[in-house]
C-alpha cells in the first residue's frame, strides 16, 4: 500500500515538474496553513508496479467512452425534434403568443417603429419559417410600434400648393395634425393656399410627424349669398342635420365624444348657436355623444360562463368561441380586443375559450372504422389533434369492423393517439372461375355466374373485356388470382371476360334442321332439340329478335323425314 501511495506522490510531482505553472497577478491573499506535513521522500524510487499501470490506464478508457456517449446524447438532443416555426410575420403579438403557448415555445420580443406594419403586428423573427425549434427555446420576434411621431419631415412650400397637394404630403409623411381649414379670399384662387401656421416655435425647415399644422385654402372670392338661420341641432337626429345642412348649404363637421351619461348619437353641442345667422358655406361644428366608453375588461380573469354576464353588464357586444388547449376547461385562450383598450362602437369582441385538455374516450368495438376516425375530425376541427392509428387482422368480424382499441372508456390528452385494429374480414379461398376447354354455356362460367360465385365467397368482382381471347362470348377466360388463393373477405379479383355480341334470330321454318344447326353453330347460338327429323314447325325465339351470342334456341320440329330436294340457304 505504501509502495502505491508512493508511486502516485511521485507520479503527480513528476507531471508537476513538466507542466510549466500558469502566469497570474500578484494579489493578495489570506493563507491559512494546515498541520499537514509532506512525508519525507526516500533517496530511491519505488518499482513500477505493473496493477496500478493497468487500473490507471482502465479508468482513462472508461473515462473517455463515458465522455463521447455525452457528446453524442447531447447532439442527438439538440440536432432531433422541435416544433416546426410558423411565418409570424404580419400577425398579431396576441396571435404570436397563442402560438408560442400551444408549442412550448418561449417568445421574446423587442420592439420597434414602422411605417409599413400596423403597430402590434409582428415585423420578424429570428428563426426563419419552416426551420425547428427545440420545445423550450426562446423566439424572439419584433413587434411594430407603428409610425414614429418624432421622425422629422421637411417643410414644403404651403404657399404654392393646393388642398389637394397639402393632403397628399401629409399622408405620405404620416402627419398626425394637419388641418386644412377654408376661408374666402379675393386674391388667392379657390384652392390654392392663403397661409400656415406650425404650433412649434423650434420648427424651421423640419417639423415633428405629430406637430399641429394648420393650412388655410382660399375658397375663391365671397360671392353675396343669403344669410341662414341656425336651428337647435340639440333637438334633431343626425340625419335630421345633415339634411339641413345640405338643403341649406352649410359646411357640417360632426366631432363624437365619449359620455357616460348621454346617449350615443346625442347632439351635445354646436359651434354656432341656435337661431343666429350665418351666410351659405360657413361651417358649423356638431359634438356627437359616442355614449359610455366602455374599457374592455381583461376576461382571463373570467370563466366563459362568467364572461357573457360580465360583457352584458358593460353593454360590450361578445362573440364567443370554444377550442381544446392545453388551458383548463372554461379558461379563456384568446381575446380579440387587447384587455385595457377602448372598446369601439360596432365592434364584436371575439373570445376564445378552451374545451379543457382532457378528451373522454369511448369504446369503437364492433363498429366501423370510419365511427371513430369521424368522432376524431369532429373533435380536431375544434382544436384537438386526436390522432388514430390503424392496423389490420383477418377475422370472423366483418371487413372495416374495429376489433380492438387500446384506449376506450377513459380520458386521454387532446392531442393523443389512439391505436386501434380493423377486421380484415375473414378467411376465404378463391374458386376457379375458367374452364378450360368449354363445350358450352352449361359448362363455361359466364359473368353472371361469377358475379353470384363472388357474392357467394366474399370477394368484389371487376370485369375486364378481352375480345382477343378465344372463348365462349360473356365468359371468363382468366383471373388475377389463383384458384385456391386464401385471401380476406373483401378482396377485389379481376376477371377477364369476352363480351357478348348480339345476334338478329332468322326463320327457322324456312330452314332445314342441318341448315339451323350450322347457323346456330356460326353465330354461337345453342341449339336445343331432341328430334333432328322433319321440317322445322317452330322455335322458341321469334324470328327477327336479337339475341345474345350464347343464348337458347329451342327448334320444333314435325317428326317427318323431308324428301330429297335442292338445299336453300337461310
Amino acid at each position: 500500500m505504501s509502495d502505491n501511495n508512493s508511486f502516485l506522490s511521485n507520479y503527480g510531482s513528476k507531471k508537476t515538474e513538466e507542466t510549466p505553472a500558469p502566469v497570474t497577478e500578484k494579489k493578495l491573499t489570506f493563507e491559512q496553513k494546515s498541520g499537514f506535513k509532506k512525508p519525507e521522500r526516500s533517496g530511491t524510487r519505488p518499482p513500477e508496479n505493473g496493477t496500478d499501470k493497468k487500473r490507471l490506464f482502465t479508468a482513462l478508457i472508461a473515462g473517455g467512452a463515458a465522455l463521447i456517449v455525452i457528446i453524442i446524447v447531447l447532439i442527438i438532443a439538440l440536432s432531433g425534434g422541435g416544433v416546426e416555426v410558423i411565418d409570424l410575420k404580419g400577425k398579431t403579438l396576441t396571435d404570436a403568443k397563442l402560438w408560442a403557448s400551444e408549442n412550448g415555445v418561449m417568445l421574446s420580443e423587442s420592439k420597434e417603429y414602422s411605417d409599413t406594419v400596423e403597430e402590434g403586428s409582428i415585423i420578424s423573427q429570428d428563426v426563419e419559417p419552416g426551420q425547428k425549434l427545440p420545445s423550450g427555446r426562446f423566439l424572439t420576434v419584433t413587434v411594430s410600434l407603428g409610425h414614429d411621431m418624432s421622425v422629422m419631415v421637411p417643410l414644403p412650400d404651403f404657399m404654392s400648393m393646393t388642398s389637394d397637394d397639402v393632403k397628399a404630403w401629409a399622408d405620405e409623411n404620416f402627419m398626425s395634425k394637419v388641418r386644412i381649414t377654408a376661408e374666402f379670399s379675393a386674391d388667392v384662387p379657390a384652392g390654392k393656399v392663403i397661409s400656415f401656421n406650425v404650433n412649434d416655435s423650434t420648427a424651421v425647415k423640419e417639423v415633428r410627424r405629430d406637430s399641429a399644422i394648420v393650412v388655410v385654402v382660399s375658397k375663391g372670392p365671397q360671392e353675396e349669398t343669403a344669410t341662414i338661420k341656425v336651428p337647435d341641432f340639440k333637438t334633431k337626429s343626425l340625419a335630421e342635420c345633415y339634411a339641413f345642412a345640405q338643403e341649406n348649404g352649410i359646411t357640417l363637421t360632426v366631432k363624437e365624444e365619449y359620455d357616460n351619461y348621454i346617449a350615443a348619437g346625442t347632439i351635445m353641442s354646436q359651434s354656432v348657436k341656435a337661431d343666429q345667422m350665418v351666410a351659405k358655406g360657413s361651417e358649423i361644428v356638431l359634438v356627437v355623444s359616442k355614449g359610455k366608453m366602455i374599457t374592455v375588461p381583461d376576461f382571463s380573469d373570467y370563466l366563459k360562463d362568467q364572461a357573457s354576464a360580465v360583457a352584458s353588464e358593460l353593454g360590450l357586444p361578445v362573440s364567443i368561441t370554444e377550442k381544446y388547449s392545453s388551458a383548463s376547461k372554461g379558461r379563456l385562450i384568446s381575446q380579440s380586443a387587447p384587455a385595457g383598450s377602448v372598446y369601439k362602437a360596432g365592434d364584436i369582441v371575439e373570445l376564445k375559450y378552451s374545451l379543457g385538455n382532457k378528451i373522454v374516450v369511448s369504446s369503437y368495438v364492433g363498429q366501423t372504422r370510419d365511427a371513430i376516425e369521424t368522432w376524431a375530425q369532429g373533435l380536431n376541427d375544434q382544436g384537438a389533434k386526436i390522432t388514430i392509428k390503424v392496423s389490420e387482422a383477418k377475422s370472423n368480424e366483418k371487413r372495416g369492423t374495429i376489433i380492438y382499441q387500446d384506449v376506450a372508456n377513459t380520458t386521454v390528452g387532446y392531442k393523443a393517439t389512439i391505436n386501434i385494429t380493423v377486421s380484415a374480414g375473414k378467411v376465404i379461398y378463391v374458386p376457379d372461375f375458367v374452364i378450360e376447354n368449354a363445350s358450352g354455356y352449361d359448362q363455361a362460367i359466364t359473368r353472371d355466374k361469377a358475379i353470384a360465385m363472388c357474392e357467394k365467397a366474399g370477394l368484389i368482382p371487376s370485369f375486364v373485356q378481352d375480345n382477343t381471347i378465344a372463348v365462349l362470348p360473356d365468359t371468363i377466360s382468366s383471373q388475377s388470382l389463383a384458384p385456391g388463393t386464401e385471401v380476406s373477405e373483401g378482396t377485389v379479383i379481376t376477371l377477364l371476360f369476352r363480351p357478348a355480341v348480339t345476334v338478329t334470330v332468322p326463320d327457322f321454318t324456312k330452314m332445314t334442321v342441318a341448315q339451323a344447326k350450322g347457323y346456330m353453330k356460326q353465330n354461337q347460338i345453342v341449339f336445343a332439340n331432341d328430334n333432328e327429323d322433319g321440317s322445322i314447325i317452330a322455335q322458341s325465339v321469334a324470328a327477327g329478335s336479337t339475341v345474345a351470342s350464347g343464348s337458347v334456341i329451342t327448334l320444333t320440329t314435325d317428326g317427318v323425314s323431308p324428301s330429297p330436294s335442292p338445299s336453300t340457304s337461310p
